[in-house]
């Protein structure tokens, strides 16, 4: 590739991601990156819209915001959480004069001796070459959908919630010119989800994040009818109880099943059914729901273990009496009391499974980000296998190994890196074409 004629377009140390949107115009970029957002106080509201005043109003006054914007806008312009952080980095790009190219997949890299020069990408099917006159930062999104990987994590059986463009291509791109990959203790960072029937013979994925597992009156058993996790933890540590790595056992809990009884579906939902749903028979013709008149019967219909479940939901409602989950400590720890019911006395996380119908849940693991990625240094630079830089290449996001080894601290452990070593790659490429 040396010497080879360059598109005029320059690559100038900044970011190409497989699939970025579609193209929107220029002023409505930074508003328009979401429908109605929520914050997680406001998604209590909407959940909650007819139990209390405050709550309607809450939801109503969302609503009527989100009313007036589709007005003017395709989408609404309330921005919140991360939407609201992507939304100022867009802005701030657009007022810098930045390009921003949409719908573009990276195809490959190219090397002139040991520093990369340009970059392959493809939109519509037109490939074009880009030179990179300071650098190429790879920021694409991980190991995604990419099967090949995945198969060779010994992952394939899971599936995955990132956007379906996140493909790998980054990584595999940047192996071929001599990157390394480095593995972590986990190679991604799990969250729980159901299957939802699509209609068309397929499904999509539900995450089950904070709303129903920390709940009173929930537990998440096994096919032997036993509890194997503390349905309150993390979406990524409930995960590992699923695969059986956060306890003594040696087996995997999956799928697992979230059991709860129908004053639990009333007050709190289950997955994607919302609360206060009196006819559940919607939702089980589709065979997302199971419900039945006793425990035993629901077991039976799960295809588990009846007297497992059976003593697994008498044992829950004793705990509830007691206000203490004696096996694995559920409203103990300050994340499960941050998503429980801040409205109940006492244990926020416990409470009796006794009102037929009993219901149930399946749910399986997916993976929402990767931690196994491109080796790197501290200033991003991607490593060879002889552990040094290749020049002109940086790598930041799901691209890069995980400084975090694999454990998930907290809600942010992809985002945070990612702006961390944002910077500290431009700073470093700065200094370089200072030079």
């Amino acid at each position: 590739m040396c010497g080879r004629a360059l598109s005029p377009v320059e690559f100038d140390g900044r970011r190409l991601g497989n699939d970025f949107g579609r193209v929107r115009p220029p002023i409505k970029d930074f508003l328009l990156l979401g429908g109605m957002m929520a914050n997680k106080a406001d998604v209590q509201a909407l959940v909650r819209r007819y139990r209390s005043w405050s709550a309607f109003l809450r939801t109503a006054q969302l609503v009527t915001r989100y009313a007036r914007d589709r007005l003017s806008y395709p989408r609404g312009t309330r921005l919140v959480m991360g939407n609201a952080l992507i939304a100022q980095m867009l802005l701030g790009l657009r007022q810098a004069g930045v390009a921003i190219r949409f719908d573009t997949r990276l195809v490959g890299l190219e090397k002139c001796g040991n520093r990369v020069t340009s970059v392959t990408v493809e939109s519509n099917g037109v490939p074009e070459l880009i030179g990179a006159r300071v650098a190429v930062v790879l920021a694409t999104g991980g190991i995604g959908h990419s099967q090949e990987m995945r198969r060779n994590l010994d992952q394939a059986e899971f599936e995955s919630l990132t956007p379906p463009s996140v493909r790998g291509d980054a990584i595999s791109a940047a192996q071929n010119v001599g990157a390394v990959l480095e593995r972590q203790a986990r190679d991604f960072l799990w969250q729980p989800v159901s299957r939802v029937p699509d209609g068309a013979g397929g499904h999509r994925l539900f995450p089950h994040l904070y709303l129903d597992r920390a709940k009173p009156g929930l537990i998440a058993v096994n096919d032997k009818g036993e509890r194997f996790v503390n349905e309150g933890a993390s979406y990524h540590h409930f995960v590992e109880g699923m695969l059986g790595v956060s306890n003594t056992s040696t087996r995997s809990n999956f799928p697992a099943y979230l059991v709860c009884d129908s004053t639990f579906v009333d007050k709190y939902g289950i997955g994607i059914v919302p609360p206060g749903t009196k006819n559940l028979r919607a939702f089980e013709r589709t065979g997302y729901l199971v419900t039945a008149p006793t425990i035993s019967k629901l077991a039976d219909k799960l295809g588990i273990n009846a007297r497992g479940l059976e003593l697994s939901a008498a044992q829950q409602s004793e705990f509830a009496s007691q206000g203490r989950d004696l096996e694995f400590d559920k409203g103990d720890t300050a994340v499960s009391r941050f998503n429980g019911d801040s409205l109940q006395q006492g244990n926020p996380c416990l409470g009796p499974i006794q009102t037929p119908p009993f219901c149930a849940v399946r749910v399986f693991p997916a993976d929402a980000a990767s931690c196994t990625g491109l080796k790197t240094d501290r200033d991003g630079r991607v490593l060879s296998e002889c552990n040094t830089p290749i020049d002109g290449l940086y790598a930041c996001g799901n691209d890069m190994a995980s400084v975090m080894q694999g454990t998930y601290p907290g809600p942010g452990a992809t985002l945070g890196p990612a702006i961390v070593f944002g910077y500290r790659i431009g700073m470093h490429a700065h200094v370089r074409a200072s030079v």
